[in-house]
């Protein structure tokens, strides 16, 4: 009779894995709501985090485990733009270091190839925490010419960082601008983590990626910022270190932060462009050593597409969030969606719902 109980417990089991597996995919994750298009977040206690939206300049705290709206919002446009005409910052990175949080813009052109003087943004916010209070306050000037700076130091000119910047071109033809847009060959920031004692801050790049002529692969760059306490404070130069460079599949930088409680870095690795192609690996800090896969996210109907990695110092889970701005949208009235913005098939994308509240992104826990 046992093994009849067993056996029918198994089966149910395996039912419920097959279901989530399959079928209701959203019960895996955590949905937060008031926003679509999570691009970077940093933990702010054991049971917080704040995260940005790369489709504006809103920073938004949510509780970890609770499926709601942001419980504080702060709007940075006043202290990160310069051009009211394109408000968007395009923030992508972030990484906390002794309660103060540095953030990274793209530093690249729009999708269509166009320069955007607010999306070279490098800054920093303070943040102070008390109980289920939490105030995010702006620290020092955004330094706005971090990879301007970047292209003339001796330690990166064999990137040739400048080809997929063109700083030195005033008017390029509509096919040469086209081609530096973030996802086709143009310049796209989206790493930022700091070394165990915050002094340096590691920059990753999604794209481009440095060909490796010896092995004919393409690697995945990360270059050091030896002095961004410097730079936010006191407007000193940028300070660059010997850049790394990784074998990921020929996958690009997304996400990248330490775990104190691991002892170890963790990188989420993606394409340059929207292929469905995701990746953690695992990297000791050894530059000797390169980074070790950990995961290949499935491609499957959920879309979850990896884009902010938050670590817990008293957890070994990492919590993952999905840039969910894409995710197609079943609307009842053409006003739940920006004007000019539907579907043909009368749906709409996430991240353009008219009603904010509405919006979503989703986290994902993982246990290396």
């Amino acid at each position: 009779m046992k093994c009849i109980y067993k056996m029918i417990l198994f089966l149910i089991i395996c039912s419920a894995i097959g279901s989530a597996t399959h079928g209701n995919l959203d019960e895996l994750y955590i949905v937060y709501r008031g926003a679509s298009d999570a691009s970077a977040a940093a933990a702010l206690g054991n049971d917080m985090f704040v995260v940005a939206d790369d489709e504006n300049n809103v920073l938004r705290i949510y509780k970890m485990n609770l499926e709601s709206l942001p419980i504080a919002c702060y709007d940075l446009t006043p202290f990160i733009v310069d051009d009211p005409k394109y408000p968007e910052a395009d923030i992508e990175g972030a990484t906390m270091v002794d309660g103060r949080i540095y953030w990274i813009t793209s530093h690249g052109r729009n999708k269509d190839g166009e320069m955007r003087q607010n999306r070279y943004r490098f800054f920093a916010t303070s943040v102070k925490v008390e109980n289920d209070s939490v105030i995010l306050t702006p620290v020092g000037t955004p330094c706005r010419t971090l990879i301007q700076e970047m292209t003339k130091s001796e330690m990166t000119q064999h990137l040739e960082l400048d080809k997929v910047t063109r700083f030195d071109a005033e008017k390029l033809k509509k096919k040469e601008r086209e081609k530096l847009a973030p996802k086709k060959e143009g310049l796209n920031i989206e790493g930022l983590c700091a070394t165990p004692d915050g002094k340096t801050l590691y920059i990753g790049f999604r794209n481009p990626q440095f060909f490796d002529r010896v092995t004919s692969k393409k690697r995945a760059i990360i270059v050091p910022l030896h002095n961004p306490h410097q730079v936010i404070e006191d407007g000193k130069l940028p300070i660059f270190g010997f850049p790394i460079l990784w074998d990921l599949d020929g996958l690009g930088i997304r996400s990248m932060e330490y775990s104190r409680f691991h002892k170890s870095y963790f990188i989420i690795a993606g394409p340059q462009d929207e292929t469905p192609r995701f990746a953690l690996y695992r990297w000791s800090g050894k530059k000797e050593s390169p980074p070790i896969l950990v995961k290949k996210f499935p491609i499957d109907q959920s879309n979850f597409t990896p884009e902010a990695l938050i670590v817990f110092e008293n957890s070994g889970r990492l919590l993952i969030l999905s840039d969910d701005g894409n995710i197609v949208i079943d609307i009842s009235d053409a006003s739940e969606c920006l004007k000019g913005k539907i579907l043909k098939d009368g749906k709409c994308l996430n991240k353009y719902l008219s009603d904010q509240n509405k919006k979503h992104f989703r986290g994902m826990w993982l246990v290396p």
